[in-house]
């Protein structure tokens, strides 16, 4: 998989947040056309004003996203799957499979094996069990929505759900991070 981001021409950053990644890619690769997409509307205007070379767009929940079948090279979504529920991840994940060109790359991050170590023994079960669990927060209750809590990916899981939308998954342990990083590439023949 080839990993020189010099060679994208449009990127996007799919849950943007306050462009804490944007701002670092721009800088590196001036070339590409970078996009930031998120849910959350303060934060697409805080970036829309603060980093006028890229261009922001809010999203709902649930897809779609405004761009064209095949117009990205390369999505990122750096701490977006380890908050969305199983069934938001799988429509997410079709569409932006449908939002990348053909051998274009998908990046995104998971809680892994080293985060589910803060879990209890039933909740480390269920993963083992599954491979996936969505934990919804007591505290958080009423200040975010059902669907937006913490979640935890086996390996096996998440490797095994790209391969249905892509080819050429890779899973990368981060020794001394709390989320793994996964690579996929949409097949160049859909």
């Amino acid at each position: 998989m080839g990993s020189d981001l010099s060679e994208a021409e449009r990127v996007l950053d799919f849950g943007c947040g306050c462009g804490r990644t944007l701002r670092w890619l721009t800088k590196r690769y001036p070339a590409a056309t970078f996009f930031g997409a998120d849910i959350d509307a303060d934060a697409i205007a805080w970036c829309s004003q603060n980093f006028p070379e890229s261009k922001f767009v809010q999203n709902a929940p649930a897809p779609p996203l405004p761009f064209p079948n095949g117009y990205l090279d390369v999505v990122f979504c750096f701490s977006v799957f380890t908050h969305l529920d199983e069934p938001l991840q799988n429509l997410w994940l079709v569409e932006l499979q449908r939002v990348l060109r053909p051998g274009g790359i998908l990046v995104l991050t998971v809680h892994g094996e080293k985060a589910a170590q803060t879990l209890g023994a039933e909740e480390c079960e269920q993963l083992r069990q599954i491979g996936f669990f969505h934990q919804r927060s007591r505290k958080l209750r009423g200040i975010v929505p059902e669907w937006y809590n913490t979640s935890w990916h086996t390996e096996p899981y998440i490797i095994g759900r790209l391969q249905t939308l892509f080819t050429d998954v890779r899973y990368t342990v981060v020794p001394d991070g709390t989320q793994d990083l996964v690579a996929a590439r949409v097949p160049t023949k859909r």
